[in-house]
This record gives C-alpha cells, sequence and structure tokens, in this order.
C-alpha cells in the first residue's frame, strides 16, 4: 500500500510538466542496453496524462518510437529506477533523455536527429 502511494506520488509530479536535464550518473549507454536500440523510446503509464498527449503528439508528427511502460514491465521499472526518475514520461531520443512533458524542446530534438517527417505538426503546447 505504501509503495503504490509513493509511487502515485512520483507520478504526480510528472503532472507539473518539468523538464530536467539527465541527472549526474544516468547513464545512455546503460539505458539502451535496457530498452533497446529504437531512436526514439519513452517511459510511461497508462493512466499518465501527460503520457497521453505526448504519445498524441508523437503520432500527429508521424514520429515511430518504442513504448516501455515503468509500472507493467520489468524492462521500465528498470530503466526507471538507472533514471532515478521522479516521474514520467521520459524520453530517449537517441542518447538525449528528456525529463517530462516538453513537446518543443522533444520535437527540436527529433528534427535535429532527423526523426521529424518533413511537415510535422506543430507541437501542442
Amino acid at each position: 500500500m505504501v509503495a503504490r502511494l509513493l509511487l502515485g506520488l512520483t507520478f504526480v509530479a510528472a503532472l507539473a510538466g518539468c523538464e530536467r536535464q539527465p541527472r549526474a550518473g544516468a547513464d545512455a549507454a546503460a539505458l539502451r542496453r535496457l530498452v533497446g536500440s529504437d531512436p526514439v523510446v519513452v517511459l510511461s503509464t497508462r493512466e499518465c496524462g501527460y503520457c497521453f498527449r505526448l504519445r498524441n503528439d508523437l503520432g500527429a508528427w508521424g514520429v515511430r518510437y518504442r513504448e516501455v511502460d515503468v509500472e507493467r514491465s520489468e524492462e521500465g521499472r528498470r530503466a526507471f529506477a538507472l533514471l532515478r526518475a521522479s516521474g514520467v514520461p521520459i524520453v530517449l531520443i537517441d542518447q538525449t533523455v528528456v525529463h517530462g512533458y516538453a513537446p518543443r524542446r522533444i520535437r527540436r530534438l527529433l528534427a535535429e536527429a532527423e526523426l521529424l517527417p518533413a511537415g510535422a505538426a506543430a507541437p501542442s503546447s
């Protein structure tokens, strides 16, 4: 019960849509070993409102991505722990980690990595 409450509180922090640089010690190579080589990986949960918005944005932009649920998969739990994350969504674009719902930054990183199809819609916020 307490663990579920704490997990719920960590996801509430994501509702603020905070954007942070990767924490010291967050190893993109180790994260890649956990989640695979897909250029875009989203760590999320089913119930997260910002995760829903991010999925919609990525779909509208025509971006292919792999989604890993941090509550329902061992791989997701390990990735979340490795990053010492405080909430979702977390987006891995090549070797860059973005914490929180930051559509403008995510779109810019996708464009820089040449992963954003030409004519992709503008971010929702």
